[in-house]
C-alpha cells in the first residue's frame, strides 16, 4: 500500500489511505485516515452524514483486533470513529479488518439490505436459505482478505460470522458457544420465543474424518428432536486444489449413513442434504454444507 506522510503536529502523523488499495468498488459511506500520537497508530473513520456513527463504533467494538472504537465529536461539529488496535495487532491488519466489516455492513444481505431492523420469516426454510445466502456474502468477502486469515483458526472464524447475524434483526438472536442439548454448538440463531433457526459448526478443511467427525458432532450433541436445519461451514486454508475439496466433501456425507441424498444445490459452493434424526429416523433434518475457500 502506497502511503504518503503528512506532519499534523508536534506528536502526531497523519497518513492518508488510497480508497482503491483496499476496494475497487468501495462504496462511499466511509473514509480512512491512520494516525499516530506518541509513537502510537489508531485509525479514524469518518462517516458519510446520516449514519448513525454509535452503532458502528459498537459494531465494530466486537473485532478481535479493535480494543477500541469511540464515537469522537470534533471543535467542527463532525462526528467521526475513533479506533485503536488491540495489542499484537499491526494498524495495518486492523484497518483491513475495519474495512472488511464496514464492506459487508453496507453492502447489506438478502435479509437486511442495510441492517435496518426487520424480522426474520420464522423457522422456515425460506429464513433458513435467507441465513445461509448471507453468510455466503460474508465468507466470499473475507475470501478477498487473505491477509487477515493467517490468524484466523476455527473458533476465529466462528466470531467473524456472530455480529452480522446478531444485526439482521431484534426478534433474532446469535450467539457463539451456547448450550443445545449436549454440547456447545459453534452458532445459535434463535427467535425470542426460544425456537431454534439455525445451528451451525464451523471446521477447517483437514480431510474427509474430520469433516465427517464434525458432522457426527453437530447431529449427536447439538441436534434436539425439534431442531431441524443444521449447517456445516468449511473453512479451505491449506489445499489448492479447492474443487477436490468440493468433491470429497460431498461425497463424504453422502456416503454418511444419515444422509438420505442430496435436496438442492443452491450454489457452487452449497449443497442441501436430507438426513434421518439420529434418534429418530421418522424426524428429518437439512444439512447444509457450506465451503469457503482461503488458500
Amino acid at each position: 500500500m502506497n502511503v504518503r506522510s503528512y506532519k499534523v503536529h508536534s506528536f502526531a502523523r497523519l497518513w492518508l489511505v488510497p480508497f482503491n488499495t483496499i476496494f475497487n468498488d468501495m462504496p462511499k459511506n466511509y473514509t480512512f485516515e491512520i494516525r499516530e500520537t506518541f509513537g502510537k497508530k489508531y485509525l479514524k473513520v469518518f462517516l458519510k452524514d446520516g449514519i448513525d456513527p454509535e452503532n458502528i463504533a459498537n459494531h465494530l467494538q466486537q473485532l478481535a483486533s479493535v480494543h477500541k472504537s469511540n464515537v469522537t465529536k470534533q471543535k467542527s461539529g463532525n462526528i467521526d470513529l475513533t479506533i485503536y488496535p488491540s495489542k499484537l495487532y499491526e494498524i495495518e491488519e486492523t484497518q483491513d479488518e475495519v474495512a472488511l466489516t464496514l464492506e459487508n455492513y453496507f453492502n447489506g444481505s438478502p435479509v437486511d439490505p442495510q441492517f435496518v431492523d426487520q424480522t426474520v420469516t420464522g423457522v422456515s426454510e425460506k429464513a433458513f436459505y435467507q441465513v445461509i445466502d448471507y453468510m455466503n456474502i460474508l465468507g466470499k468477502n473475507l475470501e478477498g482478505f487473505k491477509s487477515l486469515n493467517v490468524r484466523f483458526d476455527e473458533e476465529r472464524y466462528r466470531d467473524y460470522f456472530i455480529p452480522f447475524l446478531n444485526s439482521i434483526s431484534k426478534n433474532h438472536s446469535a450467539k457463539g458457544e451456547v448450550f443445545n442439548r449436549n454440547g456447545k454448538t459453534d452458532i445459535l440463531m434463535f427467535d425470542n420465543n426460544g425456537n431454534n433457526l439455525f445451528i451451525a459448526e464451523c471446521k477447517l478443511w483437514k480431510g474427509e474424518k474430520y469433516l465427517i467427525d464434525g458432522l457426527n458432532q453437530l447431529l449427536s450433541n447439538y441436534v434436539n428432536w425439534r431442531d431441524e436445519k443444521v449447517a456445516l461451514v468449511i473453512f479451505n486454508r491449506d489445499t489448492k486444489n479447492f474443487t477436490d475439496v468440493i468433491e470429497k466433501s460431498r461425497n463424504a456425507i453422502l456416503a454418511h449413513e444419515l444422509c438420505e441424498g442430496l435436496v438442492n444445490q443452491r450454489a457452487q459452493t452449497n449443497f442441501t442434504f436430507s438426513f434421518k434424526n439420529p434418534d429418530d429416523p421418522n424426524k428429518k433434518i437439512l444439512v447444509e454444507l457450506v465451503l469457503f475457500n482461503f488458500a
